[in-house]
């Protein structure tokens, strides 16, 4: 069970910095260990084409050109080795024809832009193949990093599941709690969404060993102890990876069509 000091309503600001500052040096240790195939970006050069590149690119105030097919390739590959792998999700986005991609990103954006609607411009994205919520909230997070939140799991299990791992649909209605959650945060410590995500990420996926240092004083991020986050993640892997794997091909949605998160 994660420290109530660490969950969402009860974490300081000055624990969130601390946390957020963790999260570069914690993903080039992740990234070490690994290893890009012949011609693959490393995880690093990803992370970096996500935070870094893609935000100069794409942010709303100072966009540079459409988002292509090729970027969202990237971005799909950084979610990929970022989290869990899915199979299928990589060829069903490469299929899409790219001028329909551009467009339909596009007036996506413009959308959301126009109206703040978050919801229906997910919606959009999400008609492209290989692009369920998850892909969708990724793509728009990189146009807004400020105020939309990727719907990652990480972000899910700790803003919405109180820092305890639980299965996802990934379907519209959990994305809306995981977006009011975060809002709620943001609001509260005055942080970007973007901010909330990456701290999100460090909660759930470093050591629990690992700790913080308030004061002088060292705080563990979770009291459950490693062999027990083993074994809990040994019951379970084979069960959610189940749900995950059907939620890439046939999300909960209206539409009838092949779908992946």
């Amino acid at each position: 069970m994660m420290d109530q000091s660490l969950l969402p309503n009860n974490i300081s600001l000055e624990r969130f910095q601390q946390l957020l500052n963790r999260y570069d040096s914690f993903i080039e240790s992740t990234s070490l260990t690994k290893e890009a195939k012949p011609g693959q970006k490393t995880l690093l050069e990803l992370d970096r084409f996500r935070y870094h590149d893609a935000l100069s690119l794409f942010r709303s105030e100072d966009v540079k050109r459409p988002m292509k097919l090729d970027d969202v390739k990237i971005l799909v590959d950084w979610k990929l080795r970022h989290g869990k792998f899915r199979p299928t999700l990589m060829k069903l986005v490469s299929s899409n024809d790219e001028a329909l991609v551009e467009r339909t990103i596009q007036e996506a954006v413009e959308s959301y832009r126009a109206n703040s609607n978050a919801p229906k411009a997910l919606d959009m994205i999400a008609k492209l193949r290989g692009i369920g919520p998850a892909t969708a909230s990724l793509l728009l997070s990189v146009h807004d990093p400020k105020d939309v939140i990727f719907f990652s799991d990480e972000a899910f299990y700790w803003l919405c599941c109180n820092g305890q791992k639980s299965p996802i649909k990934y379907n519209a209605k959990e994305y809306q709690e995981l977006s009011t959650a975060a809002k709620a945060l943001v609001e509260r410590l005055g942080v970007d969404a973007v901010d909330v995500e990456k701290v999100a990420y460090v909660l759930m996926k470093e050591a629990p060993s690992e700790t913080i240092s308030i004061n002088g004083k060292a705080t563990a991020t979770s009291d459950t102890k490693p062999a027990q986050v083993a074994s809990s993640k040994k019951s379970t892997k084979r069960k959610k990876n189940i749900s995950e794997d059907k939620a890439d091909i046939i999300p909960v949605r209206r539409s009838k069509r092949g779908k992946a998160s």
